[in-house]
């Protein structure tokens, strides 16, 4: 796993962060590119020139070029004692292996302290990129849901704005990638002297939280490896280390997941403090704080993904819902184990399990913020299918082995969770790890049985591949009892999500708009994207039975809202909403491609509502 690491630095200090560098990043533009080159040595200053000049380099947007062979002018830097800093650094830049040089749009970042969105929005439509588009205006910041009450100091998020960075970045790593450089040891600081450095990349980058949010997220998307069961890889790490809310450091110790698990390097950042205010640094440090606890929330959901089935089994969720309480002083955990999920009636739960080897077990998660013990909390509830079979109503498709991403969904809660203990987010959550095997023997249930779930309602089976709408309906259900502010469920549900919105947006069904539009709201700022669907009454009619209450799919009905009429019944008057994640979570026939989507969606909106808390 990659991580970020902040240096506040002058210019006696900067030169530490190039220490064991395998490649510094230079962003530029054509009006810095040559205070940036100041730092080399002439000799080094004309080889990059010669360079420059050889790849048409001029430091414009998206450009980029690669150096190497800077060794070769070590012995060309001569001490200069008045400025002892300077040959620092300029000696440092002559141990860097690689540079690589990529142009920024520097306007975009000026853009940014335009007064409101919709200006700020205008000049983005000058990229002519079609997603930019000006939905709503907001005026909260996602990455500052911490323990403190004052938000003055930080900045607006502008979605579009943010999108539009992070596809940047994602051209830059992807830059880096097409040169043969890895992203461990990569360092990225402000090069700059008195007349510039204000308004270098580096730092202006860091001052607007969005962008180097965009920034860390492109990054750590990039970086991540799946470690793999490979007999050679001896190279493993000994634990997975977390901080709860005050700081102290936890380690969860678990031969699967280490084995998963490769610390592969650092993203060094080096700014520059004297260009820096008290609030921006503290913004920058907040916005570090809260990207790092997201990309290891979205790393542990993406190795829990692609774990095989064989190995992430309910069990082994159990396992993890329990060490998660066990890192974290502020979250506790109960297990329904199969004979308490008998006596509470969770026969639909029970009968997804039915045909497993497994036993079906249901983990409770709890997370209390201090002072709000008595307060409603938001319910989170993960579809954990280690492995979706079809059952009787057999899958056929050549690609069912990607059916061990069937358990998305809880990976998501777990991360979730994480990250808000890690955070200290000022907010009660459950969590509830819905989780089941659909296998196949001769107790496996079948299609034509009528269950009567957790809440009474009778339902028919017509497909036993329908699995994740029982497992989730009798979740729901049982949820109710905590007298929840709002009940969110999060499951690989339906291909024909997938059919709707491919690969880019999660479908979102609620019975409450207020929660809807919240939904869309923190996935725009969080560039992860959800979209309404509409649960009319028309659409019940599809799944109406004629021998019990309702059939668990619709006849010539489109599938993913006949899913979440069906769930919406058993959430009946409680502010509810499903996210129907099968195109997001990971992109369906591709190997290690969970995405851990939708952990920023959810941050981002548990970190407002932590902040309608504060105030």
């Amino acid at each position: 796993m990659i991580k970020a690491n902040l240096i506040w630095a002058n210019e006696s200090n900067k030169f530490q962060t190039l220490d064991d560098s395998d490649c510094l990043l230079i962003l530029t533009t054509p009006e810095l590119l040559a205070s940036q080159l100041f730092h080399f040595s002439t000799p080094a200053r004309a080889y990059i020139g010669q360079v420059f000049d050889d790849e048409g380099f001029a430091g414009n947007k998206g450009e980029c070029v690669f150096v190497q062979g800077l060794k070769a002018f070590k012995t060309s830097y001569i001490p200069d004692t008045e400025n002892s800093g300077q040959n620092k650094i300029s000696q440092q830049l002559a141990d860097v292996k690689r540079v690589l040089f990529y142009g920024v749009d520097f306007a975009l970042f000026e853009a940014s302290d335009a007064p409101n969105v919709s200006s700020r929005a205008s000049t983005l439509s000058k990229t002519n990129d079609p997603s930019m588009v000006n939905r709503s205006s907001y005026a909260s910041d996602s990455n500052s849901a911490f323990n403190s009450k004052s938000t003055s100091d930080l900045k607006q998020t502008n979605a579009p704005a943010f999108r539009y960075l992070e596809q940047q970045f994602d051209a830059l790593f992807k830059k880096l990638k097409s040169v043969s450089v890895t992203l461990e040891k990569l360092s990225f600081i402000a090069l700059s002297n008195t007349e510039t450095a204000s308004s270098d990349p580096v730092n202006v980058v860091a001052s607007h939280s969005q962008f180097l949010s965009a920034l860390l997220r492109s990054y750590f998307k990039h970086g991540y490896h799946f470690k793999g069961y490979k007999t050679n890889n001896r190279s493993v790490s000994g634990s997975r280390a977390r901080n709860d809310n005050n700081d102290a450091n936890c380690a969860l110790n678990n031969e699967a997941i280490n084995q998963a698990l490769d610390i592969r390097g650092t993203l060094s950042l080096a700014l520059d403090a004297k260009h820096f205010t008290n609030a921006q640094k503290r913004l920058v440090s907040h916005t570090m704080r809260y990207e790092t606890a997201l990309n290891d929330a979205m790393t542990w959901a993406k190795d829990l993904a692609h774990m095989p089935a064989n190995l992430c089994t309910p069990d082994y969720l159990a396992e993890q819902a329990q060490n998660l309480a066990q890192t974290f002083n502020t979250v506790s955990c109960d297990i329904l184990n199969e004979s308490a999920l008998k006596q509470l009636g969770m026969n639909g739960y029970l009968a997804v399990n039915a045909g497993s080897q497994f036993a079906a077990t249901m983990p409770i998660l709890r997370y209390t913020a201090k002072g709000l013990e008595n307060s409603p909390p938001v319910v989170l509830i993960g579809k954990g299918v280690t492995f979706d079979s079809g059952g009787i109503t057999l899958k056929r498709s050549p690609d069912m082995r990607h059916m061990i991403y069937d358990m998305a969904g809880v990976g998501c809660v777990l991360g979730v969770i994480q990250a808000v203990a890690t955070l200290g987010l000022n907010i009660n959550i459950v969590g509830i790890v819905a989780s089941a095997d659909n296998a196949i023997d001769g107790k496996a249930y079948r299609p034509g049985d009528i269950i009567t779930m957790h809440s009474g309602k009778t339902v028919e089976v017509m497909s036993t591949d329908a699995e994740g709408r029982m497992l989730m309906a009798d979740a729901i259900s049982y949820a109710k009892q905590f007298s929840p502010s709002v009940i969110i469920d999060i499951a690989t549900l339906t291909g024909a999500a997938i059919s709707a919105l491919g690969h880019k947006a999660t479908a979102l069904f609620s019975n409450a708009p207020a929660l809807e539009n919240a939904l869309v709201e923190a996935g725009e700022q969080a560039n992860d994207r959800c979209w309404p669907f509409p649960l009319w009454p028309e659409y019940q009619d599809a799944i109406i039975s004629q021998h019990a209450d309702m059939m668990n799919t619709g006849i010539n009905s489109p599938g993913a809202i006949s899913a979440g009429c069906f769930l919406s019944r058993f959430a009946d008057g409680t502010p509810w909403a499903h996210l129907d994640v099968a195109g997001t979570a990971f992109t369906y026939t591709k190997s290690l491609s969970a995405t851990g989507r939708p952990i920023p969606l959810l941050l981002s909106y548990l970190s407002s509502c932590a902040i309608k808390n504060n105030q």
